[in-house]
C-alpha cells in the first residue's frame, strides 16, 4: 500500500506513537491533553499541531484512532499504529 510521505515532525511522530502502542501491548492508547501536551514538548514543530498531525496520520494510513470521551471531554484513542519500516 502506498502511503502519502511524511514530513520530519510527522514522521518522528508517527515512530514515537508506535513505541507507546508497543509499551502499551497494542492495546487502545488515550491520548489524553497531558499525552499530546508531552508529545508537543518532545517534537517542539508539532506545538499546538499535534491533534492536527494526528488526524493526518490517521489520513494517510499511518494509524488508527477513534474519538472517546475522557475527562477532558472527547479524545483521541488510539487502537492501531502500522510499523515504521
Amino acid at each position: 500500500m502506498e502511503r502519502e510521505p511524511l514530513t520530519p515532525e510527522t514522521e518522528t511522530l508517527w515512530r514515537r506513537l508506535w513505541e507507546i502502542w508497543q509499551e502499551n501491548d497494542e492495546a487502545d492508547v488515550v491520548l489524553d491533553s497531558t499525552t499530546l501536551a508531552d508529545l508537543e514538548e518532545e517534537i517542539p514543530e508539532l506545538r499546538n499541531r499535534a491533534k492536527t498531525a494526528l488526524a493526518y496520520l490517521q489520513r494517510a494510513r499511518y494509524v488508527q484512532y477513534r474519538s472517546g470521551v475522557g475527562e477532558e471531554g472527547l479524545e483521541p484513542i488510539l487502537f492501531d499504529v502500522y510499523e515504521p519500516r
